[in-house]
């Protein structure tokens, strides 16, 4: 790690908790209070306007329909029995009952519900314990019972206590009576309360909807046969039959919602670390109490995380309780490549959201002439070739700030160089073509770059685009560009190499020889083995420095890579494919590992190490530089008779 590296240290998010007062709901542009007492006073107020007048309820009843989070931290309601308090101690809530007032995490988790539901994709929750995850799951289960038309859910526990027991607030029934007892009368369903008509045991019915919520416990043959558009697994870690439970309930569901603390040997923890669902953290340092005036600590060249309540709960717990119970450490084995803990605790420090959102291409598509005389160019006014607009989606993600060049064009800074690692895509819209771009003085990703709908020669003109566009320092002014050269980064590399002329890129060496050579392979051809080795570096990196990687979905990819039973590593999704398919997927983790070899790049003047004056080395090289021309001393015939004489 160079000294530059250095003065990137990990930043969590500031102010935390956020402090923010009033939320303005994305979907309906309605404003609530986030603070608890103004919270308290604005739902005492909107109550009182809505109690008499059915207009005004009609249009709350849409709002609430149409935003789950604005149904939530207005009519939402709570139960809890203590609070952690500045210095970190806990002590018994005031008020056990409390308005549902969401924390960032939790809009984070909702939203993850909702692009499920749409993908009709399973997900496991993995948390820190009182994070709200059950009452989150409860909620999203509530609001569409209440608001979607025919909605058939299921939840499930470990055993019936768990599901439905009457005074037992672990129960999930019991917090969706709780929440329909909070509602006011004109949004609760009728006879919705345990012993009426629409509401037995383990069964609830909305007859306004028609939706349907019934509860089981979790028993190897539970929910097989069953037809449900979600199904809520809670304390799936502690049932006993995991596995077949796992099996049963796929055909079951649309959505599996999977809830659970972590429990060594569990099926959770095979499943967590499967790679095969999605995973959404619930970290201890995003909850508002427990994190509250939360800090960053280096111990042995790592960064961990703490705070007040943190160092108080380890004083009493000791380390072993806060790894396993707090900073969710798993203590078996399992499948997953990357130690989860470690990408977990880098996305926790270093990701943040892109500074800019943009794209950047050429403005016609050039032939390959065009293209290599562009490149050939020694000017840096490049801006009537390419366009860059900042978009909302746009495919380029740049965490670096922009700076006027010379021309007073907005670029990344001039000053710095840097490495696009590629890896190819088919270009048919099923896997992404990636660039990651790392600046090789910081260590830092800057910008990333993903779609999945341009063939390799399509996308080697958006490489050059880039390339053109981040630029550099003197001489060479451009990226060093390294690309894995199976599947289609072959012919990418073919364009770019024998087409367009692009100078720097990386070659392959000799291997098992006393000097290391170039060969004349461009690209990076990667085998089972290298590709392994490649990623342990990027793991390492991760977890001890060297490295910062600021795309959060590249480190979520990270967490679906397992080991192969077959041999080989890579995404979960690819597990069934042949090995051609393999191949031929591209991503963001191999892009962003293929920037770490960084070596063989064009030295920077920052970069070029100063020969003191009249040392031997300096010396040495003057004697080079003035011998420059002559005849080497080798190759110099020896005149014996010259010698002899005197």
């Amino acid at each position: 790690m160079s000294q530059n590296q250095l003065i990137i240290r990990p930043e969590l998010a500031t102010p935390f908790p956020s402090g923010e007062e009033i939320w303005t709901c994305p979907k309906t542009g309605l404003r609530i209070p986030k603070k608890l007492d103004k919270n308290v006073e604005w739902r005492m107020k909107l109550l009182d306007r809505a109690e008499n007048d059915e207009g005004y309820q009609k249009d709350l009843l849409a709002a609430c329909a149409e935003s789950l989070l604005y149904w939530i931290n207005a009519f939402g309601m709570t139960f809890v029995q203590w609070t952690v308090l500045d210095d970190g101690s806990r002590v018994p809530a005031e008020n056990p009952d409390l308005p549902m007032v969401t924390w960032p995490i939790q809009d984070e988790l909702f939203g993850a519900f909702d692009n499920c539901l749409a993908t009709g994709t399973d997900i496991l929750i993995d948390k820190s314990r009182d994070m709200g995850a059950s009452w989150c799951s409860v909620f999203y289960l509530h609001h569409l019972m209440l608001f979607r038309d025919k909605a058939m859910l299921l939840e499930m526990s470990r055993n019936e206590e768990y599901v439905d027991k009457a005074g037992n607030m672990k129960a999930l029934f019991q917090k969706h009576d709780y929440i329909n007892e909070n509602l006011p009368l004109w949004m609760r369903p009728p006879d919705c309360f345990l012993g009426q008509k629409n509401r037995t045991h383990m069964h609830w019915e909305n007859p306004i909807t028609g939706s349907v919520l019934d509860g089981e416990s979790t028993t190897k043959h539970a929910a097989r046969g069953d037809r449900r558009l979600i199904c809520l697994l809670d304390e799936f870690g502690a049932v006993q039959n995991g596995s077949q439970m796992r099996s049963a309930s796929r055909d079951a569901a649309l959505v599996r919602i999977v809830n659970s603390t972590a429990v060594a040997g569990s099926e959770y923890n095979i499943w967590k670390k499967s790679g095969q669902i999605k995973v959404f953290v619930m970290p201890w340092h995003e909850h508002p109490e427990k994190g509250a005036g939360r800090y960053v600590e280096e111990k042995d060249k790592k960064f961990r995380i703490r705070s007040p309540w943190y160092n108080k709960e380890e004083e009493l717990r000791g380390p072993k309780y806060m790894a396993a119970e707090v900073d969710r450490v798993d203590i078996e084995p399992g499948t997953a490549f990357f130690i989860q803990n470690n990408v977990e605790n880098h996305m926790a420090l270093y990701v943040k959201p892109p500074k800019h959102v943009m794209d950047v291409r050429f403005n016609e598509w050039f032939g390959y002439n065009t293209i290599a005389a562009i490149i050939k160019q020694t000017a840096t006014n490049f801006k009537e070739l390419y366009s860059i607009r900042e978009i909302t989606n746009g495919p380029l993600k740049l965490w670096c700030e922009l700076k006027p060049d010379p021309t007073g064009q907005m670029r990344p800074d001039q000053k710095l160089s840097y490495i696009m690692g590629i890896d190819t895509g088919k270009g048919q819209g099923a896997s992404n073509s990636v660039i990651s771009i790392k600046c090789k003085e910081t260590g830092e990703q800057v910008g990333e770059w993903a779609d999945a709908n341009y063939p390799s020669y399509e996308f080697a003109q958006i490489v050059v685009a880039i390339a053109l566009w981040f630029g550099g320092p003197k001489p060479w002014k451009k990226p060093y560009l390294k690309w894995e050269s199976n599947g289609p980064g072959w012919d990418l590399g073919r364009i770019l190499v024998k087409k367009y002329f692009y100078p720097y890129y990386y070659r392959a060496e000799t291997t098992g020889k006393v000097v290391d050579r170039k060969t004349q392979s461009y690209g990076a051809h990667t085998s089972r083995e290298s590709k392994e080795l490649m990623l342990m570096t990027l793991d390492a990196v991760l977890a001890h420095g060297g490295y910062v990687c600021r795309s959060k979905v590249c480190l979520e990819e990270a967490l679906t890579y397992i080991h192969y039973s077959t041999g080989g590593v890579g995404p979960a999704d690819l597990m069934c494919e042949s090995q051609y398919a393999k191949k031929t997927h591209g991503d963001r983790v191999i892009a962003a590992a293929l920037t770490l070899e960084d070596k063989d790049m064009p030295r920077g003047k920052s970069d070029q190490r100063k020969i003191p004056v009249n040392s031997p080395e300096y010396r040495f090289q003057r004697m080079l530089k003035k011998s420059k021309g002559r005849t080497r001393i080798g190759r110099r015939k020896f005149d014996f008779t010259m010698a002899g004489a005197g």
